[in-house]
């Protein structure tokens, strides 16, 4: 017995997912969370630096008889870009699924020292890449046109026709093509499940770098407009899917995705899908609350595209948590499946800290400089000062949200996904949509940005008594596991 229990305990060792349960707290957070982070700051510098490249559209080759001035273009095809944005998350909300569904279960199950079934989890969730790539590449034929012609009108764009045909030609393509950012965001995270974060920054920074210099490329020197956004949107992803592959073909992993042997299990399918439907739900409700105010806002002139600058400015601001969460998701599961109930506290205690800093940070800047940040993206006087006025109110809701995005994340780790599930949709939905419905009826544009930290505050302050009530039994339950037995 003892021989048996020395030997398992020499197998984990050798695991360099070893350094979860062992390596200081605040030591490992940095090594885990501190390339996510960088990378997702690099990702936030995409999206806004390729906005701004969308936003000085001077013409296209496939559309010459839409030529015109540097205001016209930019602010049609950034609308354009605006207006499918929301679809676009709804592909990375599968994306993401896939990804954090494996990333807790493999970490959990590394935890309790039982590498082969992290293994099948991993090679189960490539398999399930390939199948929402293919509904996903069936849809972009389908749906997109009647999408785009929902949100469209005289009153928000100058040429309805330039709008609906770039707004048509970047989500179909982006649809079809989004192989590549399904497979290396479910690759990333099933490394770092394993405490590697190197990858995944390197992987990210690979895409993000091509995505920007294939930008200036297309759109400065060829003249391809929305096609050369998306084209170069499509081969960075691509490039950092070929970097993760390469690191799983060639480079010793603690978990693989080879194919050999291997037998589609539906167990492994709803133990990643048991976490990754609430993260869809959580991510996909994002993008319905988006089309929603899309709804609401178009008959603003300037209502889209604030929304739309919001989300690309604020990346600088959320991206950095996400990082942030990225390193901490794989620790807290680990050390929730070796039932470590004091570094997991230590490790929650730090990202709360953490997150409320950046937070703070991000509320002083858009407090203080809105309109230097809407005047990157547009010259339209009015629309610049809507959008410092929605910057400030909307700005409100960051310090809370930061506990709200930590609590979420945790819950996950837990394995408890209906509460985290309920909590986002508490923020997202039930508080948020009716808020905004009833604010804009009462106040008009500016009353609509007051239901962003009128959702949040309210979401944490429910909230919070389920989440103590979770933590506490998931704890006494793995306890009871230990004790009786069950895992080793």
């Amino acid at each position: 017995m003892t021989e048996e229990i020395s030997t398992e305990e020499i197998k984990t060792e050798q695991l360099s997912s070893d350094k979860m349960r062992s390596k200081p707290v605040g030591k490992l957070l940095t090594e885990m969370a501190l390339p996510a982070i960088i990378s997702m700051f690099v990702q936030a510098l995409y999206n806004i630096v390729d906005s701004i490249f969308v936003a000085n559209i001077t013409s296209s080759i496939f559309s010459p008889d839409y030529a015109g001035t540097v205001k016209q273009l930019g602010d049609d095809s950034f609308i354009a870009v605006s207006i499918v944005f929301p679809m676009t998350m709804v592909v990375i909300a599968l994306a993401l699924a896939i990804a954090i569904g494996v990333n807790a279960y493999i970490a959990r199950k590394l935890g309790e020292g039982n590498v082969e079934k992290a293994n099948r989890a991993a090679q189960t969730a490539i398999v399930m890449v390939f199948i929402v790539w293919a509904i996903l590449a069936i849809l972009a034929f389908t749906i997109v046109d009647p999408f785009v012609r929902a949100f469209i009108t005289t009153d928000n764009v100058t040429s309805v026709d330039y709008v609906v045909e770039q707004a048509n030609l970047y989500l179909t393509m982006y649809m079809a093509g989004s192989l590549g950012c399904l497979f290396a965001m479910t690759g990333e995270r099933i490394l770092q499940a394993t405490g590697n974060m190197k990858v995944s920054m390197c992987s990210q920074i690979i895409g993000a770098v091509v995505n920007i210099i294939l930008d200036a490329v297309f759109i400065l020197v060829f003249k391809w407009g929305v096609f050369g956004a998306i084209l170069a949107t499509l081969i960075g992803q691509w490039c950092s899917a070929g970097f993760v592959l390469c690191n799983f073909l060639f480079k010793k992993n603690d978990v693989s995705i080879s194919f050999k042997g291997f037998k589609f299990e539906k167990s492994y399918f709803n133990n990643i899908a048991k976490v990754g439907l609430p993260v869809f739900v959580m991510n996909a409700m994002s993008s319905f609350i988006t089309i929603i105010l899309n709804v609401i806002l178009k008959q603003y002139p300037s209502g889209i595209f604030v929304l739309s600058a919001y989300f690309k400015v604020q990346s600088f601001i959320f991206m950095p948590i996400f990082g942030l969460m990225q390193g901490a998701m794989p620790i807290m599961s680990y050390n929730y499946g070796a039932n470590l109930r004091q570094r997991f506290k230590r490790t929650f205690q730090l990202v709360i800290y953490v997150s409320l800093a950046i937070m703070v940070v991000g509320t002083v800047l858009f407090q203080v400089i809105p309109y230097h940040i809407m005047g990157i993206l547009t010259s339209t006087e009015a629309t610049i000062k809507d959008g410092a006025f929605a910057f400030r109110i909307i700005s409100l809701s960051f310090i809370p949200a930061a506990f709200s995005i930590v609590l979420i994340n945790m819950l996950q780790s837990i394995n408890k996904p209906i509460t985290s599930l309920l909590m986002s949709l508490c923020r997202q939905l039930i508080i948020l949509l009716p808020a905004a419905f009833l604010l804009d009826h009462l106040f008009g544009l500016e009353g609509i940005w007051f239901s962003y930290p009128v959702a949040e505050v309210l979401s944490v302050v429910i909230f919070i008594p389920f989440v103590i009530k979770d933590y506490r039994k998931q704890f006494e339950r793995k306890q009871l596991q230990y004790e009786q037995g069950l895992l080793k």
